[in-house]
């Protein structure tokens, strides 16, 4: 493609004749071990058809093929199973058989279970190809992983009838690194989520290793990796935690614990990270910070890595620091893209493509050829020229390329592998694991969990009168009407504060996780559960104040009249937390979390019926059902008989929700239950759904 970005030589190359591709320099031996053979193959890949054709495998007998070292024939890729397919080599024939890999095995782009192998078979086994001759297995000679390289052909994207990218092409070969750069407005974070597959354009295809990335974005995932401006590292988690966490999401369910923290391991050191592998991610620089961004792409060992504005806010040093760690990863055959408003460095890059505002082509190609496309090496004077008359500038570049050849046509000489999930718990399970750690990471939020339920219990306690839960308090005859209105609107409070602001505060990360793999539903349940968990022990400590100085209940059920006005209050709170993570996913910000929180926690203190009357008053009663707090004094009334207890509450008016009966216990249950499983769905809709 002409000028649109396929040269592949160093620094500065000039001419846009044929790509000078450099195999990638392999690590030291004692260099990020686990990528050895991963680099080794990428080298392969792009060496000459007759260099990589020597590296043969013998097939005699019965031989297993797999990831980990016990296998006749070992495949280091992450997509690989411990053990993945048997092959058997007779006088009938040669023979694979599948050994219920994660991710299947592959011939000739058909999956299969059992089947028989000719000379010119190809078979796949995760993102590693192999030929079949004259008895052998070769490995690295499919054509797709020969060809690979990125290519980007007349994308466009228009959304409402405002155009945002128009005809933007570029090329870049395994090896070479890729900077967008241009004025505000231009459109470079728009086009670097096409390429990632993340965003669907209107016009053009995108294409990496020869196949269509949106219309196989599934099976190509785990082979782009994308780093957004925001971190998506929680960073009260030390850098082993959150790599951890994040590869048993990422990485195939059948790879053990070992396995993992040499993945981690071993991305650290090619990052130069090893040495913070305990360090808490807030405690890194910047700079530090991104590379640990790029660290977590890179634990499926992908071969095209996209960075949206790495070096944001980083002063000269460390912008410095993050361009040069990118060249080593270009340099070890990856196609590196990289979204940026710094020029300090450009030099570094292979290609570079100008957008002008409106997403049109200002220039692409080399650095060095800068000069002679736009009349001038001062990229200042460039980017004014290009942000006053993007037309112009578009125009020019155009003239110099009038026609572009067709787009390549998708190769299908061997399959890419569905990217591995993980199953709904395991998923479950890690959130879960990891949602637990942040609360006890976070020194200043957990002491604030655990003295609000002791606020709250003594609250309680400041309620007039002395006797508690006991029938026909005459002395004090609000006292369990107030006391009830402390614990269950306490309870709303706790569950809400609890989650309100977590969706939104990690909403970044979740995007990204999300488009690896991890399932709404399983991040949801997670939280969940947590929260349900973290809500309930704080109920405990509440009541367990308030029984300590006021009693326990004398009426019930089935079950101690405490245990059973437990079980009510810390549902409202669960409850509570639904409405919580509602909120929190439906704001945009963590700063607007505090309005709702404020308003909700007020109605409900307002609108529970502990306050003041609310039967018999039409609007007031009807809008009160709509509060879970209304619903959780109901039935905290009817687990303790707040129509006995209380003298205030044996007349006629007052709520016959109250009554110490099964059926009103049961209604207000219900109900509870059913507004969380509004709240749930509300939620999980706005995950599913919810565009950044």
């Amino acid at each position: 493609m002409p000028g649109q970005g396929s040269s592949a030589g160093g620094p500065g190359a000039s001419g846009f004749g044929e790509p000078t591709i450099h195999p990638p320099n392999l690590p030291d031996a004692d260099a990020a071990p686990h990528l050895q053979s991963l680099l080794h193959n990428v080298a392969n890949a792009l060496t000459a058809p007759e260099q990589a054709g020597r590296q043969a495998i013998t097939l005699t007998g019965t031989q297993t093929i797999g990831r980990t070292p016990d296998n006749d024939i070992v495949v280091s890729d992450v997509l690989a199973s411990r053990h993945h397919a048997k092959l058997t080599n007779t006088t009938a024939g040669m023979f694979i058989d599948d050994l219920r890999s994660v991710n299947g095995t592959y011939v000739n782009g058909q999956r299969v279970v059992h089947h028989p192998l000719t000379d010119g078979d190809v078979v796949t086994i995760g993102n590693s190809d192999f030929v079949v001759s004259a008895g052998n297995l070769m490995r690295g000679q499919a054509k797709s992983v020969v060809a690979g390289g990125l290519e980007v052909h007349g994308v466009g994207l228009t959304i409402d009838g405002k155009e945002l990218l128009r005809n933007v092409s570029v090329s870049a070969a395994p090896g070479t690194l890729t900077a967008i750069i241009g004025p505000s407005g231009a459109g470079k974070s728009t086009a670097a989520k096409i390429i990632a597959g993340l965003s669907r354009p209107t016009a053009g295809v995108v294409q990496f290793e020869g196949r269509d990335v949106h219309a196989e974005y599934d099976a190509l995932r785990s082979r782009i990796g994308m780093v957004p401006q925001d971190d998506v590292l929680h960073r009260k988690l030390t850098l082993r935690q959150a790599l951890g966490y994040a590869a048993q999401l990422r990485l195939p369910p059948d790879m053990n614990k070992a396995d993992r923290a040499q993945v981690v391991a071993g991305v650290l050191t090619e990052l130069q990270l090893i040495e913070h592998l305990d360090t808490r991610v807030d405690k890194l620089s910047g700079g530090q910070r991104k590379r640990a961004s790029v660290a977590m792409e890179l634990l499926t060992g992908p071969s095209l890595l996209i960075l949206d504005e790495p070096t944001s806010g980083l002063d000269p040093a460390l912008d410095r620091q993050v361009m040069n760690t990118l060249r080593r990863l270009a340099d070890a055959g990856r196609v590196i893209v990289v979204v940026t408003h710094s020029l300090s460095y450009l030099s570094l890059c292979d290609e570079v493509l100008l957008l002008a505002p409106g997403g049109k082509t200002a220039f692409c190609g080399p650095p060095s050829q800068v000069g002679s496309a736009m009349g001038t090496t001062d990229w200042a004077e460039i980017f004014g020229y290009v942000a006053d008359q993007p037309d112009a500038a578009h125009a020019r570049y155009t003239s110099r390329f009038a026609s572009q050849p067709a787009p390549p046509t998708p190769t299908s000489t061997g399959p890419v592998v569905r990217a591995p999930q993980s199953g709904f718990f395991r998923q479950l399970s890690t959130v879960a694991r990891r949602q637990t750690r942040l609360i006890f990471a976070d020194v200043g939020y957990l002491i604030f969990l655990v003295l609000l339920p002791l606020v709250l219990g003594a609250l309680s306690l400041v309620i007039p009168g002395s006797s508690g839960y006991l029938s026909n308090n005459v002395d004090e005859p609000a006292e369990t009407v107030q006391m009830l209105v402390v614990l269950v609107v306490g309870a709303a409070f706790m569950g809400t504060a609890l989650s309100v602001r977590d969706l939104v505060g990690e909403r970044p990360i979740f995007e990204r996780e999300r488009a690896v793999g991890l399932r709404p539903g399983a991040y949801l349940w997670a939280k969940v559960v947590v929260f349900f968990v973290a809500v309930s022990l704080q109920t405990a400590v509440m009541l367990a104040i308030n029984y300590a100085r006021k009693g326990v209940p004398e009426a019930s059920f089935f079950l101690p009249g405490w245990l059973e006005l437990f079980f009510i209050v810390a549902f409202l709170g669960c409850v509570s937390t639904l409405v919580g993570l509602a909120i929190s996913a439906a704001v945009r910000s963590t700063e607007q979390t505090m309005p709702p929180l404020v308003i909700v926690v007020m109605v409900q203190f307002v609108f529970c019926g502990g306050l003041f009357a609310l039967a018999g008053r039409p609007g007031l009663e009807q809008l009160s059902w709509i509060f879970p707090a209304r619903w959780g004094y109901s039935g905290a009334a009817s687990v303790v008989d707040l129509r006995e207890v209380s003298p205030d509450a044996q007349s006629a008016e007052i709520e016959k929700l109250w009554s110490h009966e099964l059926m009103y216990l049961g209604l207000s249950y219900g109900i509870l239950a059913a507004m969380a499983l509004l709240l749930f769905v509300f939620t999980w809709r706005r995950l599913v759904l919810k565009k950044k």
